[in-house]
């Protein structure tokens, strides 16, 4: 039973999203990357191929495959044969890509601190576990 408006509450959130995107993206942008760029890459090793990318990040499997030889063509990712299955593929950071994840991930953090400076710790903490327990995936 939903006992708080979940409208202003998406709101909130929405604009949490967008704050910390507009914050990062100078920084991201000098990456060469683009906020998606940069969660391709984060869930890589996680989902190596671009239907389980697709499927994590609820994304079409077209687009993702498109953003993925992308990335191929920039030095960020590799392709290399699924050793479960040699007629499909999965892809692989390179060493740029590593750079350029731990980089742009630096930048995103970045301004996510700002905004739980204004929590204490406690209040940091229970603000984690809310949040892993809204988006965990039901069973």
């Amino acid at each position: 039973m939903t006992l708080v408006n979940t409208w202003p509450l998406l709101v909130r959130i929405w604009k949490l999203q967008r704050g910390l995107l507009k914050q990062a993206a100078p920084c991201i942008d000098e990456l060469g990357l683009s906020p998606r760029d940069l969660m391709l890459l984060a869930l890589i090793e996680r989902f190596p191929s671009p239907g389980l990318l697709a499927r994590e990040l609820r994304l079409p499997t077209p687009s993702v495959s498109h953003a993925m030889k992308r990335l191929e063509r920039r030095g960020f990712v590799k392709r290399q044969n699924d050793p479960d299955d040699l007629r499909r593929f999965i892809f692989a950071l390179t060493q740029s890509g590593r750079r350029a994840l731990v980089k742009g991930q630096e930048c995103l953090q970045a301004g996510l601190r700002k905004n739980l400076e204004r929590l204490d710790p406690a209040e940091q903490e229970t603000l984690a576990h809310l949040l892993s327990k809204i988006t965990e995936e039901p069973a």
